[in-house]
């Protein structure tokens, strides 16, 4: 073989080498770039007009205290149809916190006509205090039997948006700085027609978790 032949083969071995190494970093660089995008970009496109669940975050805790403490669960809105069954799935640290149960809101449904004229209620609701501790899962539910009669309307809400409080007590494990996050897994506002439920499982309602802060 020529000293010219060799020389060539020598270069083209380098440049198949270069091509290699510069293959190698731009897909290495693509890797990246996807994985920022993915991390960076928001897990969903949120609607402002979007009904939104919220477990709204409270002042925080002393844990010197030792008294019982609500946590609001607000909503947003809701759409145009009646919703005579609600039901929420909300995880909790059963390990640091103790569930009490569940306490009022300010979000009215419709309801049998009073001596006074008015015909709107509070909803019930249905809650496994004891299961809830057990399993660390707080899974509360309405129903309105009739279909309609009591159900959740949009009327009914008028300025007010607190769906219900969760009750609260700090267990002997908490300690100072710790902080316990409160996440809602699943809820639906459930309809006849269930092309029109709210469900936080295909983003009709969206939904926004809260967290308890243990200070001093």
């Amino acid at each position: 073989m020529s000293i010219n032949s060799k020389n060539q083969e020598q270069e083209k071995k380098k440049l198949n080498k270069k091509q290699k190494i510069i293959i190698s970093v731009t897909a290495v660089v693509s890797v990246i770039i996807i994985l920022l995008l993915i991390l960076l970009l928001p897990k969903k496109i949120k609607n402002p007009d979007t009904p939104t669940l919220t477990i709204v975050t409270p002042p925080k805790q002393s844990i010197s205290a030792g008294e019982e403490f609500s946590v609001d669960v607000s909503l947003s809105a809701l759409g145009e149809e009646l919703y005579p069954a609600v039901s929420a799935s909300m995880v909790f640290d059963s390990s640091h916190l103790e569930f009490t149960g569940i306490s009022e809101g300010d979000i009215m449904i419709l309801g049998d006509e009073r001596a006074d004229g008015n015909s709107r209620q509070l909803p019930e609701w249905s809650v496994d205090i004891e299961r809830s501790n057990k399993t660390g899962q707080i899974n509360v539910m309405y129903l309105d039997m009739t279909g309609g009669k009591y159900a959740f309307t949009k009327e009914c809400m008028e300025d007010n948006h607190i769906l219900m409080k969760l009750n609260f007590k700090l267990r002997g494990s908490a300690k100072v700085g710790d902080i316990y996050n409160l996440e809602i897994k699943d809820s639906v506002f459930a309809t006849t027609d269930e092309s029109k439920n709210l469900a936080s499982i295909n983003d009709t309602l969206i939904t926004n978790d809260g967290k308890v802060v243990i200070i001093q």
